[in-house]
């Protein structure tokens, strides 16, 4: 979470209300930090020395909702775990509805977004967004979105064991296989503040989304160089049949234009994979707890 106060004023009970309503299942309530600037991470202290149960982590400064999320599950301890945004979002009886796809056998139980109340633009930009990555990326995602899923702890074993840093962890999770089910819901509006998913974050995400699962954006340069060098050879053999036609120069700017244009485009699509790959081979952490209160739940 990243400057909630105002929601976190409710969220805690909210949550272990809706949780304690499970019969004969133990719950820790992990809040993560993400270099929150307002009294977030004190509220977050106030709430564990009342409550046993509910547990903090405080980033060093904010590394993104990713990170955030790696960082929870590291520390989680129960037999299974399930994301909540702190902007109570997402309906809380999903936490029952989850829970019981998990004892009928599921590992992974994702939150399919049905309808969302959000602005026209909003949706249209997550449509095409989601669209986008399951014909490029080869991923099977709602075209509604997901923000919320549920893991067990062989699932939870396998993701907290990998270290991209740049990447989508609900791609990340989908990508580990299992057996994986979805339930539908509908996201209602927020209540108190503003998202933090500005633009340009969406923007990363998107782009994410796709390098970090798919190869296609480099692959598809090949065809498309190869039928640029047929065009350039076809109008050279078109000029010398025509003995030596005077070509235009607007016709050569363009020309001009249009192979510097994709040059361009194959030089950023390369530079997305090899900054991927600089950040990968560098070992930077993912993530940097800078504090912990709390104990983990006694099994």
């Amino acid at each position: 979470m990243l400057n909630e106060a105002d929601n976190l004023e409710t969220l805690p009970a909210k949550v272990l209300g809706a949780a304690d309503a499970i019969p004969d299942v133990e719950t820790e309530l992990i809040l993560v930090d993400d270099g929150s600037t307002d009294s977030t991470w004190k509220m977050i202290c106030d709430y564990c020395y009342k409550d046993p149960r509910i547990r903090g982590i405080r980033l060093s400064r904010n590394f993104g909702n990713h990170a955030a999320l790696l960082a929870g599950f590291r520390a989680a301890t129960g037999d299974v775990g399930m994301n909540l945004a702190a902007d109570l979002q997402t309906p809380l009886e999903l936490i029952r509805r989850f829970f019981d796809e998990y004892k009928k056998g599921g590992e992974i139980i994702l939150g399919a977004r049905r309808h969302r109340a959000d602005s026209a633009v909003d949706q249209f930009l997550s449509r095409v967004f989601y669209r986008t990555v399951n014909l490029i990326a080869s991923q099977h995602m709602p075209i509604g979105g997901i923000d919320t899923f549920m893991i067990n702890r062989t699932v939870i074993n396998e993701l907290v064991q990998l270290h991209g840093r740049n990447t989508s962890i609900v791609g990340l999770v989908m990508n580990l296989g299992f057996d994986q089910r979805s339930i539908e819901y509908d996201r209602p509006v927020r209540l108190q503040g503003h998202s933090k998913w500005t633009f340009a974050m969406k923007v990363k995400l998107f782009l994410d989304g796709i390098f970090s699962f798919s190869s296609l954006p480099l692959r598809i340069c090949l065809p498309i160089g190869g039928a640029m060098l047929i065009l350039g050879v076809s109008g050279l053999a078109v000029t010398v049949w025509n003995d030596g036609m005077v070509v235009s120069l607007c016709s050569l700017v363009s020309l001009a234009a249009i192979l510097a244009g994709f040059q361009f485009v194959g030089i950023a699509l390369l530079g997305e994979y090899l900054y991927r790959v600089f950040q990968e081979a560098s070992q930077h952490p993912v993530f940097v707890v800078r504090e912990e209160i709390g104990k983990p739940v006694a099994k």
